[in-house]
């Protein structure tokens, strides 16, 4: 017995207690994690979980319960508890119970062998190095530091027959550097993330963290409003995408009338030119999979093509209910993978993908006579309904006739989203991936893109 075969007995435990169908989703991971404080290691661990939850119907109720995972006593736990949380829910008339497909196979280069045996001694040393990097000059510190590798298996089972696992690996840093005095101090912040240490550069990294708080220092207040080109770096603006193209093609907000794209298949979304699909076979994408988190298969969905809107993404549910394919239901993150088994999928995009142009970063900002590149925001929050948004700038620079000039601060970026993308001026060349917020499902793998209609707002 395996842990992950109680998702099996789950399912049996639950049709044995009474109920008329059952879904179990059981989760074993191991997760390395290093802290950096004041620029040295505080604290560096090795721990290894499992979950599993179980969603159970009787007719047309149904409920769902989680448990930590350490033998059949925690199945028959949940089991019972589910049992009992299923006889007091209302009816959902719409439920089409679950599905049936058995999944064989897997998506190349989810699973990093290497990563994943990496020892939790030679994180630290990464980790140093990048903190070593980051020290461009003597007033550089890095007062925070996480750095988290995981190694993570999956398999879903359920009544109707379906089957389907996953295995993964992930890698998510994200430092803070500050430079200069008590009085006056400058801040840099960095992420990045991927499925193999072997995708990390620790000492660029590093040297770009510092960097950033060295620019941060010495950019000046923003005292105009800039109106012309805006040049979006991808890390900040994946997430930005991931909150609107993410919800507006998500089928749950198309039924409950609350996604802006609900009218618009067939018509004008984006640029002529743009190409978003979402692609959970992409090879070695953060949240590539060949079953999704119901027992569906998975398989490769165009949704924006040359501007046009042509699909949204459906987990069971939904499909169900509006005429599309299942595929897309999660509840994985990719920042961290931890709890996952303890919340229930939701249709969500797996990787969605903007395809790439053939400018690089330096050829699209010398494309740019007036205008402002912006490398790191303080939160890219935006309305996920509207588009809207008005983000504090943390790390810009102001473009003239094809230079990067004075670096700026104290700035607002404002603008909409859903605006934005039919104004898109350039397309990048390099993917690059993104996260949302640390438990959201999905992640966004896109270029740098420019965008007319921002602007850029300083103080009076």
């Amino acid at each position: 017995m395996t842990l992950l075969s109680l998702a099996d007995d789950a399912v049996k435990n639950a049709l044995a207690a009474g109920a008329q169908a059952a879904e179990a989703f059981a989760m074993t991971y191991r997760t390395k994690s290093v802290y950096i404080e004041q620029d040295v290691p505080k604290v560096a661990e090795e721990r290894t979980e499992a979950g599993i939850g179980l969603k159970v119907a009787v007719g047309k109720r149904v409920a769902f319960t989680s448990a930590s995972l350490e033998g059949p006593r925690d199945v028959r736990t949940a089991t019972a508890t589910a049992m009992k949380s299923v006889k007091m829910v209302p009816e959902d008339p719409d439920f089409p119970g679950f599905t049936s497909f058995r999944v064989m196979g897997k998506v190349e280069k989810t699973h990093d062998a290497k990563t994943a045996e990496t020892p939790v001694e030679e994180l630290v040393e990464m980790a140093l190095e990048l903190t070593a990097a980051g020290k461009v000059r003597k007033d550089v510190t890095v007062p925070k530091g996480i750095f988290r590798v995981q190694d993570y298996e999956l398999r879903v089972a359920n009544s109707e027959g379906a089957e389907g696992s996953h295995r993964g690996t992930l890698v998510f840093l994200y430092f803070t550097a500050k430079s200069g005095t008590k009085t006056r101090a400058g801040e840099g912040i960095i992420k990045s993330l991927g499925v193999s240490l072997s995708q990390q550069d620790f000492q660029a990294i590093g040297k770009r963290l510092g960097a950033r708080s060295v620019e941060n220092l010495e950019a000046s207040a923003l005292r105009e409003k800039i109106a012309g080109t805006v040049v979006m770096d991808p890390l900040d603006l994946g997430e930005m995408l991931i909150q609107t193209v993410g919800s507006a093609v998500n089928a749950e907000d198309v039924r409950r009338k609350r996604s802006p794209w609900q009218d618009k298949r067939g018509q004008k979304v984006a640029s002529e030119g743009i190409n978003i699909a979402d692609m959970p076979r992409l090879p070695a994408g953060l949240s590539s999979c060949a079953v999704d988190d119901e027992g569906n298969p998975t398989a490769d969905r165009p949704l924006v093509a040359d501007g046009i809107l042509r699909d949204f993404v459906h987990d069971h549910y939904n499909a169900a209910l509006l005429g599309g394919k299942g595929g897309n239901a999660f509840r994985r993150a990719v920042a961290t993978i931890e709890g996952a088994y303890a919340r229930p999928a939701q249709c969500s995009i797996s990787n969605l993908v903007v395809e790439p142009g053939t400018q690089s970063l330096d050829e699209i900002i010398g494309s740019v006579q007036k205008g402002v590149y912006i490398e790191k925001l303080a939160a890219p929050e935006v309305n996920q309904f509207s588009g809207a948004f008005a983000l504090e700038v943390r790390n810009a620079a102001i473009i003239e006739k094809g230079e990067l000039k004075d670096h700026v601060k104290y700035a607002l970026l404002v603008g909409n989203m859903f605006d934005g993308l039919k104004n898109v001026a350039a397309t990048g060349r390099e993917l690059r991936p993104s996260h949302g917020f640390l438990t959201a499902t999905g992640c966004c793998y896109l270029p740098p893109l420019a965008f007319d209609g921002f602007e850029l707002v300083g103080q009076k």
